[in-house]
């Protein structure tokens, strides 16, 4: 991309820079680092990138996540945060405007200079792509721009195979580079369901509330309740089913918490909006603004948890002199266990 200097360039923008097509700017404009751009290379950037700006012989160069979401031509802005606002040519950048060396930033002031900005791609960092795909639709720019970027392709399904000419018949996918995983029936991942609790993740072509499922690590039984109040429904969901709920960021914290006390986890996957989904825990979340988000709770494999309130309930069944075997009988029918392990529970609170 191939831009100008200009006068009024300030550079003191902390969270972002821009290149824009715009034939000048103001001294207000503090993102902007060149004016009047063309793409050179209209090719849409996904996965880690290298961004170069140079002017004479000054340059600077650091790294984000290139967007396949950008359309080229426009604007082009490079962000700190993870947001993929409109013409959001990468996120999750290491530096802003104002990281710029300030000898730069000179040369970027002067009206003749010739400003360019190059984005080369890093390969062989560990992610993942999660891609649902319709057949009968024609392939989305985005998912083309994450298969050239990927190192290794799955299809995990006929369907999908055919539209991206790959296939993985069985087993899981060792997450080595940045691989993209596609389907057609199934919501995407199975093959590499037990990484991606430890690798960056991204999904296209999903709604929020299925892109959280997608991403989560824990697989079996799906409840989905967008409209719901999420503290009942995680006491009444399975605690062997993911839960996807939908609610604000100032609550996110106190659902961790209650999720920890009555499923034996408190982790989560979260989608905001504009933003790829982001894995979520109760010792680390805090909490950045009020918005609505998606949250997939994990599925507790095999969780000795328990709602506070219904063990307080069942002691105090104890308390009031109500026999073990029917306090047992309670636990069981509140908690969905078996009436073994709830007639052990009420033994161990009787004897202590």
């Amino acid at each position: 991309m191939t831009g100008r200097g200009d006068g009024a360039i300030r550079a003191t923008h902390a969270k972002t820079l821009e290149f824009t097509a715009d034939p000048q700017i103001t001294e207000r404009a503090t993102c902007i680092v060149a004016v009047g751009t063309a793409v050179a290379d209209p090719v849409r950037p996904a996965g880690p990138v290298r961004i170069t700006i140079s002017a004479g012989d000054k340059s600077f160069a650091f790294e984000a996540l290139g967007n396949p979401g950008w359309t080229p031509g426009g604007a082009a802005v490079v962000r700190r945060s993870g947001r993929r606002r409109p013409g959001t040519l990468a996120t999750e950048a290491s530096a802003g405007a104002a990281d710029l060396p300030r000898s730069l930033v000179d040369a970027l002031r002067e009206p003749g200079a010739v400003v360019e900005l190059t984005v080369e791609p890093i390969r062989g960092r560990p992610a993942v792509v999660l891609v649902a795909l319709d057949p009968e639709a024609p392939l989305d720019p985005r998912v083309a721009a994450e298969l050239a970027a990927a190192d290794r392709v799955v299809a995990e399904d006929d369907a999908a195979g055919a539209v991206i000419g790959e296939r993985v018949a069985h087993g899981t996918v060792r997450v080595a580079g940045r691989v993209l995983v596609a389907a057609t029936r199934e919501l995407p991942g199975t093959t590499v369901a037990s990484q991606l609790a430890r690798v960056p993740v991204d999904v296209l072509g999903l709604p929020p509330a299925l892109t959280a499922a997608a991403a989560s690590p824990s697989r079996g039984p799906l409840t989905v309740d967008e409209s719901g109040d999420p503290r009942a429904l995680l006491r009444k969901v399975p605690a062997g089913h993911r839960l996807v709920v939908r609610t604000s960021t100032d609550e996110v914290a106190g659902l961790l918490s209650l999720a920890r006390d009555v499923r034996g986890t408190g982790s989560a996957v979260l989608v905001a909006p504009e933003s790829r989904p982001q894995r979520v825990r109760v010792e680390e979340y805090v909490t950045a603004g009020r918005e609505i988000v998606h949250l997939c709770f994990d599925a507790a494999t095999e969780s000795n948890a328990l709602d506070p309130t219904v063990e307080a309930a069942v002691r105090g069944l104890l308390a009031d002199g109500v026999p073990t075997k029917t306090a047992a009988n309670a636990l069981a029918a509140l908690t969905g266990w078996e009436r073994r392990r709830a007639y052990e529970t009420v033994l161990g609170w009787r004897a202590t």
